[in-house]
């Protein structure tokens, strides 16, 4: 279980009343899933049948953090997998070590689709003139930068088709930019940063694009929330909030 939200001393509360639904649950042979702050009950979780996504989820993880969210990488996986019926290449900003990308390139045997994975991040945080004190302080308080854009680098090295691109979004997108994206993944833990980063992107999206928002489910991300809601309200499209933390968008050129 991982879980966060109440002080640390009265976690000890909520896991042990967790695992009392848990056990009564299993022993009537009915489905549980309590990880990454989702309680889900009688769920067919059918994503675990899934050999090749749980293969390159065991295959990327860096723990049971990283396996914990096993739903959201499912999100991701089914997003990205939607978007290869569209012309245009995969886009992600806010990599960090490269779980997320790393998943659905393996997934989707990515080195071998006729398209290119481009990976945007600062590998050294969150720039002031994108993101709050808030957001910075959520963000630096467990994130490690040391090395890291090196170890992205080297772990996508097998993709001929994966570009890391180390930079300031949106200002980084004026020399590195696809021309047309079927598949979006922001990231970046900062609403100004991604909705910025939305300008930008917004004229290449292909009809059809599948845009994941991975924080803007998050109670503790309600500035980026309200943020997401009104920029895509303002373009005339609706978000699906997901009981993962994520966020849904399925970009239509006329709007919903």
């Amino acid at each position: 279980m991982s879980f966060y939200g109440p002080p640390r001393e009265q976690l000890g509360e909520v896991t042990s009343g967790l695992h009392c639904v848990e056990t009564v649950y299993e022993r009537l042979g009915l489905t549980t899933f309590m990880h990454d702050n989702l309680v889900a009950l009688m769920r067919n979780q059918s994503f675990v049948a899934d050999s090749p996504f749980i293969s390159a989820l065991l295959a990327n993880a860096d723990g049971d953090r990283d396996l914990d969210k096993i739903w959201r990488l499912h999100t991701c996986c089914w997003a990205a997998r939607s978007a290869l019926s569209l012309a245009g290449d995969f886009v992600e900003c806010g990599t960090y070590r490269g779980f997320y990308a790393g998943v659905i390139a393996q997934y989707l045997g990515f080195g071998a689709l006729p398209r290119q994975f481009y990976l945007y991040d600062t590998f050294a945080g969150l720039p002031p003139e994108w993101s709050t004190e808030r957001e910075r302080t959520q963000v630096h308080a467990g994130y490690q930068w040391d090395g890291v854009y090196e170890d992205v680098v080297n772990r996508f090295s097998i993709y001929p088709n994966i570009r890391v691109v180390k930079g300031v979004v949106p200002e980084v997108f004026e020399t590195v930019v696809p021309e047309q994206i079927a598949f979006l993944h922001l990231d970046m833990n900062a609403g100004a940063a991604e909705t910025a980063a939305l300008d930008h992107l917004l004229p290449r999206l292909s009809d059809g694009a599948m845009v994941l928002l991975d924080d803007f489910g998050r109670m503790e991300m309600s500035d980026l929330c309200r943020a997401h809601l009104d920029w895509w309200g303002r373009h005339g499209h609706v978000i699906l909030e997901l009981p993962t933390g994520q966020g849904l968008v399925i970009y239509r050129k006329g709007g919903n």
